[in-house]
């Protein structure tokens, strides 16, 4: 098994700075130049099935990548970016000012929850529940989602904690493989690649 996961291209909310979540921003210019960059990277990657999250952002840089391999992607919704509730479509000097309480414990360490968000374990169990599909499949799947998203699964691959965060960088379009070795274990083959994006390669990541 191969599970190869895309991060999106840059999006219009990526490039403005708000929070995304679950709101349905598209590709920026430059987004729509990395997906066709991460396109021609994966041509010859032997694809056989490619998912994409249903976003906008993940979506059109799924339908690149598909129309290079001449495959068609299939909506997945268990890509989907991890849901912030409230503070949706904020900056995070917006997010301070409504939300002192619970910033102020994020710059402590602790980790509370903001109004409306999805649930860590929620997330985690919807991605393990697709994980263990693609694994039975036996394939080279191609998966295009969000830089949550790629983490959490490298954090579940590693056995690492899952309530630390920001132990992976995921740039735009960079690619991060999930394999299987010989004695059939889950490893990390690669991650956070971005070789094919050369001079436009960006990697802020607000959810």
């Amino acid at each position: 098994m191969r599970l190869i996961l895309i991060r999106h291209g840059e999006s219009e909310g990526n490039a403005t700075g708000v929070i995304q979540g679950h709101l349905d921003f598209g590709l920026s210019g430059l987004g729509e130049r990395q997906a066709t960059a991460s396109a021609a990277r994966l041509r010859n990657e032997g694809i056989d099935r490619i998912l994409t999250s249903p976003l906008k952002r993940a979506a059109d840089t799924a339908r690149a990548i598909a129309e290079a391999a001449g495959l068609v992607a299939t909506p997945e919704p268990a890509l989907m970016e991890y849901d912030v509730g409230v503070i949706s479509g904020l900056r995070p000097h917006e997010i301070r000012e409504r939300y002192p309480e619970i910033s102020a414990a994020f710059a402590r360490g602790e980790r509370l929850a903001f109004p409306g968000e999805e649930g860590r374990d929620v997330f985690h169990k919807r991605l393990n529940g697709l994980l263990d599909v693609v694994r039975a499949s036996d394939e080279t799947v191609v998966a295009v989602a969000h830089g949550g998203v790629v983490s959490a699964f490298c954090y579940m691959v590693l056995g690492m904690d899952l309530a630390r965060r920001g132990m992976f960088q995921v740039a735009n379009c960079s690619i991060t493989e999930i394999a299987t070795d010989r004695a059939g274990r889950l490893v990390v083959a690669r991650q956070n690649d971005t070789c094919h994006l050369r001079n436009m390669t960006t990697s802020a990541d607000r959810g």
